[in-house]
């Protein structure tokens, strides 16, 4: 049976939702075609140019942007030259492991992200019109299909440190960087934990 077979569908509510799902992934897809055509990049470039902006920048590398981007790293490696060669990003080497290279926007690439930061809006502008007890329970549908996508490898986890089971809030108080990663062993400052980290494991 298949979830585009209309026949099936009809008597099918798991066949139905996820055939929707789809069809919201398509939508999707073209928000971020129709941007990439405005600004002259790819939608993966955008999804990087977005990706280097919002990540924590001690684990901005070209394995992460890999695993964001769901390719090899040889496949994000040649995203990150065209952006490069776009004068939108710069690579550093790590000060402590030299394998390491770091992925940071240059002002050029700023400007651009501020340009294409708001896809999705079309999608945003539909839940909004949802009654608050309707995304209560949409998010938590939602959540619960993401997690068990995340287990099967499908897609990428990441998100802010405060809600992370590594992270460890006031370890030294009064300094400049109060907070510790017990994951990466790092400590972070109030900016870095408001960027989000590919180690991100919920409590």
């Amino acid at each position: 049976m298949s979830i585009f077979d209309p026949i099936y569908r009809q008597n099918n509510l798991g066949g139905q939702i996820t055939r929707t799902l789809f069809s919201i992934s398509q939508a999707v897809r073209n928000i971020f075609w129709d941007k990439s055509k405005i600004e002259h990049l790819t939608p993966v470039q955008i999804k990087t140019l977005l990706f280097i902006n919002y990540t924590r920048k001690d684990a901005i590398t070209v394995g992460y942007v890999a695993k964001n981007l769901a390719c090899t790293p040889a496949t994000a490696s040649g995203i990150i030259d065209s952006l490069e060669k776009k004068k939108l990003i710069l690579r550093s080497r790590d000060l402590e492991d030299r394998r390491k290279v770091h992925l940071e926007l240059t002002r050029s690439g700023l400007r651009e992200v501020h340009l294409v930061e708001d896809i999705g809006k079309e999608l945003e502008e539909i839940v909004s019109e949802f009654t608050n007890s309707e995304k209560a329970v949409l998010e938590k549908l939602l959540v619960r299909i993401t997690e068990r996508l995340i287990e099967k490898g499908l897609i990428f986890s990441s998100d802010i440190c405060t809600d992370c089971c590594y992270f460890s809030r006031d370890r030294f108080l009064g300094e400049p960087k109060p907070h510790y990663c017990e994951q990466l062993h790092t400590i972070l400052s109030e900016d870095d934990i408001c960027k989000e980290c590919p180690h991100y494991k919920k409590h």
